[in-house]
């Protein structure tokens, strides 16, 4: 037979050489967009949230804390000064905003709210919760896995709905808000990673102990850790010894409990765990909404799909600090419920993504 040469500048590609093209470029697409979305999620959308919120919103709760003088006579005093690292990160920033000519912000009726108002210092607490705003939405696009998946639904919405919540519900305008949620966030990532490593415990007992001297919401990292791992913190151990798991929750509450006394103990003072009791002042309409609000939440979470028993468990343990939003503080800054509702989507997504993933599974094998 007569025998056939291919036409002159033309050439033959293997068939698998096709194929590492294409996965190449399917590779190089897929992290394209991982990092379009991290910019998205982590810095465009928390940006023009907060800006919305100090520029365009005017507080109708914070007041005479606007300026140098008025916040250190405020965080000075009572249950607050036990906020340090908040407190010395504003001071930090108003500095840098100083010696740097930052541009600044400041609503329309600032000098309403504090007749000393300095509009450097006002915009101290914008950079500053900004910042952190966008940090806290950087982890839990890790937390919720967006480095492995493009999965809206499971990661973009969540993301962005945490993000507006957190935002808006800066109409209390305090310095420590944001930088708790990062660190919440922050310790969900290396416990939800599950690696028991001693450089993994000692990053998680660091988190503890900067969360605490933010404010008193760390507890809910302890809160978080036992739920994810309450069967085998629970569990009897099989010798004199306990096993890793134990002894890592022995460690992170020890750095808990250190940290908070050592903090009363070297700083002293009165009202050394809560300002007031406020349990007359909280029975209003306002503060019945704000239960009802978690309560809906917390009623969503459990009816829907993917509901886990690690939610329930995160919901017992965190019974103090709901309760002591009740008793001791106004239920009504939906701020308070925040780190709660934040921990909550993580677990509820994250179980979600696993029963997801347990539904492929099922289908490849009836596809097989």
């Amino acid at each position: 037979p007569q025998r056939r040469y291919p036409l002159s500048g033309t050439s033959r590609k293997p068939l698998g050489s096709i194929k590492l093209i294409s996965h190449r470029s399917n590779t190089v697409r897929f992290y394209v967009n991982v990092l379009t979305r991290l910019l998205l999620l982590g810095c465009v959308i928390p940006l023009t949230i907060s800006t919305m919120v100090y520029e365009g919103f005017t507080t109708n709760y914070t007041r005479y804390v606007f300026s140098q003088r008025g916040f250190e006579s405020q965080y000075n005093e009572g249950i607050y000064k036990y906020r340090v690292l908040g407190k010395a990160l504003l001071l930090k920033t108003y500095r840098v905003i100083k010696h740097y000519e930052i541009p600044t912000i400041k609503p329309q009726f600032l000098s309403l709210l504090d007749e000393n108002a300095d509009r450097k210092f006002y915009s101290a607490y914008f950079y500053m919760n900004t910042i952190f705003l966008c940090l806290t939405s950087i982890m839990l696009f890790f937390v919720l896995g967006g480095q492995k998946n493009l999965n809206f639904i499971t990661v973009d919405l969540p993301i962005i709905s945490m993000c507006f919540l957190m935002g808006i519900t800066q109409y209390v305008v305090v310095p420590y808000d944001t930088l708790s949620y990062f660190f919440l966030a922050l310790a969900a990532f290396f416990i939800i990673s599950s690696r028991q490593t001693l450089w993994n415990t000692m990053a998680l007992c660091f988190v503890v102990v900067s969360a605490t001297l933010t404010r008193e919401t760390s507890a809910l990292i302890l809160a978080l850790y036992f739920a994810m791992n309450y069967r085998t913190i629970l569990a009897k151990p099989t010798s004199l010894m306990i096993n890793q798991t134990q002894r890592d929750f022995f460690l992170i509450t020890i750095c808990y409990i250190s940290t908070y006394v050592g903090l009363r103990y070297v700083l002293g003072g009165a009202n050394v765990i809560y300002q007031d009791l406020r349990i007359l002042e909280n029975i209003n309409p306002l503060s019945l909404l704000s239960i009802i609000f978690f309560g809906s939440f917390a009623i969503l979470v459990s009816i829907t799909e993917s509901a886990s028993k690690s939610v329930l468990v995160l919901y017992i343990v965190s019974l103090p600090y709901i309760i002591s939003i009740v008793l001791i503080a106004n239920p009504w800054e939906i701020r308070l419920w925040i780190p709660i509702i934040l921990l909550v989507l993580i677990l509820k997504v994250k179980a979600a993504q696993a029963h997801e993933i347990t539904e492929q599974g099922v289908s490849k094998q009836h596809a097989a």
